[in-house]
């Protein structure tokens, strides 16, 4: 089998979700079996999932990554078929009916639980509810949080939940130069809120942070960050030296912020460790968190029996996500049970949804390329000319009176919002879809 092209015939293809899982792996067919036809369909009328949804709005550089994705949609097999949705719009059983091949890449839509007593109570939220709000994901426009607060709480020690303390604590001349949701953005600086707690129930050795993310919070204008120092291991040392590096970097960082003290003054981000959450209090809404301290026995954190407890008005919640129940697909463990990317003849999922969610943007690109091997491996005896591939899907929009949105479309919104954006901002979003429909039929 040669690194270039395969000898599978010409396919139709079908992937549901353009994030980018969708789009390494749209990449790699084009690249292996450039004679296939490619849809990909997303229920948001714009593309690239998570890198518009996901990556925080003051992370412009991170965002460049779609400058790749928009050359693999010039190619003229494949196709963006935005506001089309998996279930709601299409069953999943007429997209196998139509194309060869039905590759999921849809991520893990869901926030994981914290399983604990009063998740359901009012100020409480999924990391990718607030996420979404703050970054004008049509379908979370209106889960405003209540921001006329003073302390909040973050649940977890990766680089979503610093996202999330770090976006609640800038200030707007700060964010001026990121796109922000404007209805997040009038709640987020209006806000009174003192505090942010960020809380891992591990050790700060143990924390998923990346040193350039933690390293962001040395630099906020308006907000000092505390830790206890004197619960930071003077050097750690791994087998891995990698990992070494990366940890020490991070201490080292942790090193640098204050100590945390009674009777802090001003704006203030707490990194505390060693904690979990076991009870959020309150009557209908949240008034406050109760944690036990942790201790770490064989490099697992485990409850002393201690408790604390920490008053607050808002908590979210960056525990990380999991595969909701998708119509036809077996979920197990979080995820779509897969071998190696296989889930049936002619379907298979890529990213998140696949493995979980772990690694990063990046990370997908082998991941995808992986699953496109194998696929094009089942395949390599062609396709099945008898399915009607994107002929097929146009005739059920057209029959379902569905308004797709193309490439060219997205293209009419994407100048659109950058209009809107007026040179300072990278762009000002549409955050519903029927705005972004106008927009379409107006540029005709």
């Amino acid at each position: 089998m040669s690194q270039g092209k395969m000898s599978a015939g010409k396919l139709t293809i079908c992937i549901v979700g353009s994030g980018p899982a969708g789009m390494y792996t749209a990449g790699a067919i084009v690249k292996k079996n450039p004679e296939s036809q490619i849809d990909i369909i997303d229920k948001l009328a714009t593309p690239y999932g998570l890198v518009r949804a996901g990556v925080a709005p003051d992370h412009q550089t991170t965002k460049n990554v779609t400058r790749a994705y928009d050359k693999i949609m010039e190619n003229g097999n494949v196709r963006f078929v935005g506001n089309v949705g998996l279930s709601a719009d299409i069953p999943l059983d007429k997209l196998r009916e139509l194309y060869d091949v039905v590759v999921i890449a849809t991520g893990t839509p869901k926030d994981r639980n914290l399983g604990i007593p009063g998740e359901d109570k009012e100020g409480v939220f999924g990391a990718q509810t607030f996420v979404y709000w703050y970054n004008g994901h049509p379908e979370f426009r209106d889960a405003v949080p209540n921001l006329d607060i003073e302390t909040a709480v973050v649940i977890g020690n990766g680089n979503v939940a610093l996202d999330v303390a770090r976006i609640l604590m800038r200030t707007e001349d700060e964010m001026v130069t990121s796109d922000l949701a404007e209805h997040a953005a009038s709640e987020i600086f209006r806000s009174p809120l003192e505090c942010v707690h960020v809380v891992g129930r591990r050790a700060p050795e143990n924390a998923q942070f990346s040193s350039k993310e933690l390293g962001e919070f040395a630099e906020l204008t308006s907000a000092k960050t505390y830790t206890d120092k004197t619960a930071l291991p003077e050097e750690f040392t791994s087998e891995d030296k990698k990992e070494e590096k990366v940890v020490n970097t991070n201490l080292d960082l942790l090193r640098s912020f204050e100590q945390i003290r009674p009777g802090i003054e001003g704006r203030s981000i707490h990194l505390d460790f060693l904690a979990s959450p076991v009870e959020i209090l309150g009557d209908e809404a949240i008034s406050g968190v109760r944690f036990e301290r942790n201790k770490i026995i064989d490099g697992k954190a485990v409850g002393t029996g201690e408790t604390y407890e920490i008053d607050c008005q808002l908590l979210v919640s960056c525990i990380g996500y999991e595969m909701g129940i998708l119509e036809g697909l077996p979920v197990e463990k979080g995820i779509i049970k897969n071998d190696e990317g296989y889930v049936a003849e002619g379907l298979y999922v890529v990213g998140w949804a696949k493995r979980g969610p772990s690694g990063t943007i990046g990370t997908n690109r082998i991941d995808s390329q992986n699953v496109v091997e194998k696929m094009l491996t089942d395949f390599e005896g062609g396709g099945d000319p008898a399915k009607l591939g994107p002929a097929g899907l146009d005739a059920w929009c057209r029959e379902k009176n569905i308004h797709a949105v193309s490439f060219d479309d997205w293209k009419k919104i994407d100048q659109a919002e950058v209009a809107r954006g007026g040179g300072t901002s990278p762009r000002k979003k549409f955050v519903r879809t029927r705005d972004m429909l106008s927009i379409v039929q107006e540029e005709g």
